[in-house]
């Protein structure tokens, strides 16, 4: 795309248009176009704005000045052809409003509260026991009555002097954690509804909360250890699972194996090693066992594995075999870090927080009540009641309440009609995907309320919040400026007949110079240039990535579901790396049959290719039984290797500079001259020669060297295509401007550009 059709869709992303309360008739104008009248205030906003964030600069004003007359011709061409007006324009500048609305419907004051309260929670881990009593969301009044006096029964008991861990053993229905006494261990934050976290936290050390509700039903918490908080681990894992109904004999051989595992560890095998021989984790096994989320104190199984875990001190660090619900562990720590700064975490506590239901309905409800009081709403008792009266009766449709006003909001009234046809759609909604439960009518009527109040405030956030309609206006702008550009010149510039025309017309713009096609690397060493060369020599190029040999049973070529991830994941990497290709090479144990590690080479290979993986990037060679890798372990003989390799040089450069960054540099193109200092300081002939040019030493192959010539037209497309770009948009901008007069009001405009 052209300069110029690049700096339009920058400006598009940055203008930012103030809709100024001036009455356009009376205020001088900066710029008109057609009938529209751009006031120096809106003019110098937009300046001033893209001056501010680095997209123009004070020495190209006047290419701002082409560019912005050009951006504001499209959209108000766009506007006089109707494209505001479609259907999908409306649906899109819809979907964009709604997204664009949602941070403007949070009360921020309750939002930012609870990110400071959640991130000093986080400074402290606390232990609690609970005694639960569950009751439904929906229960009556006399059901959630029973539920409190009898949690409220016990916590007098306990108060009384009768153990805490009695009380939940006999009257407890957490199934998790009755047996135990209620003991939950150390809880997270954010992993819990927010009245169960609170009173967890605003619960001294030994002390019972009062009783208190949830969705699940009625709790009572015993806090029964406070302290700082341990920060995160990253793990790595071996585990061997035991099933929860295993016998005596299976539980024994899992706990040996996790022993053999961990006397391999103390002979310094590889973690990674032992862990793909020995876990039965198909997720991590065949990744050095690394699990992939950060683990506090409160989201480990329980308080065992985390005391083990925690006092692991450096990375590598393992613990002794852990038993809990799922196995035997042993656990490798990956990383550690203590809590982050408030600033590090107040984004992901703000998503976290945002995404919870709890908390959500405390910022929802505190919003709603303060847009209650900003928008006057007038609520009718007596319509109210009469309304809930008739909530489950039949109803004709023209009763005389349905037409009565339940509430105004600015004196716009809503009837009980709208609330009894808000209801009904909610049910139907709900029903759809299985969340349809009972509520009161006071529930109906309070999500009826809330989803006014809501509607009303989103419908006038333009009026209220000038910055939310600068964003929209911009938003609809750039739509209009894209379709119309879109339309008249990018489209049109995608007709190759026309390509080819404009192409034979100027044959004169698109020719070559002198030029050699050559080989050229650089490097810090000697050690590195010949280690260069060798890997350089021939495309494809061996790259050091590695992968875990896949494992074969006796005489069997079969994939077991491990060796189908590995493979999985061996065509992830070939569909993300489109450069690597792939050797596969068969092997087999002296004691296996002549052909099968030829099978298992070719069975991996038809898996690739049906993977959509081309035959052209996979390399198939069988080894048979010549390179046993043990001699003990025969198993580890019946196996396929996989070696990968680049077509890009970058790859290779890649692989050196990691090491050490800088140490290489290579490519193979065509050069031009003035293009390369090395390649200007020798002659254009054929072949190698090897150099040092300030201290870095140079190995240059020149394969090619062409004389001057015409480019074809598959050679010189791309930037034909660029060219008749320009020309298509030049000329059409000129037609615009022809249709649409444009009118400079160059002393504004010069006062506002200075």
């Amino acid at each position: 795309m052209t300069y110029t059709l690049r700096l339009l869709y920058i400006l598009t992303t940055c203008f930012f248009f103030s809709t100024i309360a001036v009455n356009a008739q009376t205020e001088t104008s900066a710029i008109k176009i057609g009938n529209r009248i751009i006031t120096p205030a809106e003019f110098s906003q937009t300046y001033r704005k893209l001056l501010q964030s680095d997209s123009v600069k004070k020495d190209n004003a006047k290419e701002f000045l082409d560019n912005y007359i050009h951006y504001k011709l499209m959209v108000y061409a766009a506007q006089r052809m109707g494209k505001d007006t479609t259907k999908a324009f409306r649906e899109e500048i819809s979907g964009y409003r709604k997204e664009l609305a949602a941070p403007y419907l949070v009360d921020k004051n309750v939002l930012e509260k609870l990110i400071q309260e959640t991130y000093e929670r986080m400074r402290e881990e606390v232990k609690v026991a609970q005694v639960f009593i569950p009751l439904p969301n929906n229960a009556s009044p006399a059901d959630t009555m029973a539920a409190y006096d009898d949690i409220r029964t016990l916590r007098l008991r306990i108060l009384k002097g009768e153990p805490f861990d009695q009380i939940a053993k006999n009257y407890s229905q957490d199934i998790k954690t009755a047996e135990k006494g209620g003991d939950m261990g150390f809880i997270a934050v954010l992993e819990n509804h927010y009245a169960f976290e609170s009173a967890a936290y605003n619960t001294p050390k030994g002390e019972i909360s009062l009783p208190f509700r949830t969705d699940k039903g009625f709790h009572l918490i015993k806090v029964l250890e406070k302290r700082s908080s341990k920060g995160k681990v990253k793990l790595a894992h071996i585990l061997v699972s035991v099933p929860a109904n295993a016998s005596a004999e299976v539980a024994a051989a899992a706990k040996q194996k996790i022993d053999e595992a961990y006397n391999y560890l103390k002979k310094n095998e590889p973690f990674e090693g032992v862990c793909r021989v020995f876990s039965t984790d198909p997720k991590t096994k065949d990744k050095g066992g690394v699990l992939n989320r950060w683990y506090e104190a409160g989201t480990l199984i329980d308080d065992k594995m985390a005391e083990a875990v925690f006092a692991l001190k450096e990375k590598g660090e393992y613990t002794a075999p852990i038993q809990t619900s799922l196995g035997w562990h042993i656990f490798r720590l990956v990383e550690k870090k203590s809590l982050l700064k408030f600033e590090e975490l107040a984004q992901f506590i703000r998503e976290k927080i945002t995404a919870d239901a709890s908390r959500g309905t405390i910022i929802k409800g505190n919003l709603v009540r303060k847009l209650k009081k900003d928008n006057n709403f007038q609520e009718s008792i007596s319509v109210k009641q009469e309304a809930f009266d008739n909530f489950y009766k039949d109803r004709v449709g023209n009763e005389d309440y349905l037409a009565k006003a339940i509430f105004t909001i600015n004196q716009s009234p809503s009837t009980v009609r709208e609330f009894y046809s808000f209801v009904t759609k909610l049910q139907r909604q709900l029903a759809k995907i299985g969340a349809l439960n009972d509520k009161s009518e006071k529930d109906w009527y309070n999500l009826f309320v809330e989803d006014k109040i809501l509607r009303y405030e989103e419908s006038n956030l333009e009026i209220k919040y000038p910055e939310f309609r600068a964003e929209i206006q911009d938003f609809r702008d750039g739509i209009l400026q894209k379709e119309i550009l879109n339309d008249n010149v990018l489209e049109k510039s995608l007709d190759s007949l026309a390509q080819v025309r404009y192409f034979n017309q100027n044959a004169q713009n698109y020719q070559y110079t002198n030029r050699v096609l050559a080989k050229l690397v650089t490097t810090d060493r000697k050690e590195t240039m010949e280690q260069a060369k060798g890997v350089l020599a021939k495309a494809p190029y061996p790259l050091n990535r590695r992968f875990p040999d896949i494992s074969f049973e006796k005489e069997k070529s079969d994939f077991s579901s491990d060796v189908q991830k590995m493979l999985y994941d061996l065509v992830v990497i070939l569909t993300k790396n489109r450069e690597f290709t792939v050797e596969v090479t068969g092997n087999s144990d002296p004691e296996e049959s002549e052909s099968i590690s030829a099978q298992r080479a070719r069975k991996i290979v038809n898996y690739l290719i049906n993977k959509g993986i081309s035959p052209m990037r996979i390399i198939e060679k069988d080894d048979g039984k010549y390179k046993p890798v043990s001699k003990t372990d025969r198993s580890k003989n019946m196996r396929a290797g996989v070696k990968f390799f680049s077509n890009s040089m970058e790859d290779v450069v890649k692989r050196f500079n990691a090491l050490k960054p800088g140490s290489l540099t290579a490519e193979e193109r065509y050069f031009k001259k003035g293009e390369n200092e090395y390649l200007d300081n020798v002659n254009w002939v054929v072949g190698e020669s090897t150099s040092e040019n300030k201290g870095r030493q140079v190995w240059l192959n020149i394969l090619k060297v062409e004389e001057p010539r015409a480019k074809t037209f598959r050679e010189a497309r791309g930037q034909v295509m660029k060219d008749y770009q320009k020309v298509l948009f030049d000329n059409w901008i000129n037609q615009l401007k022809s249709k649409y007069p444009v009118q400079i009001n160059q002393e504004e405009v010069n006062r506002i550009l200075d």
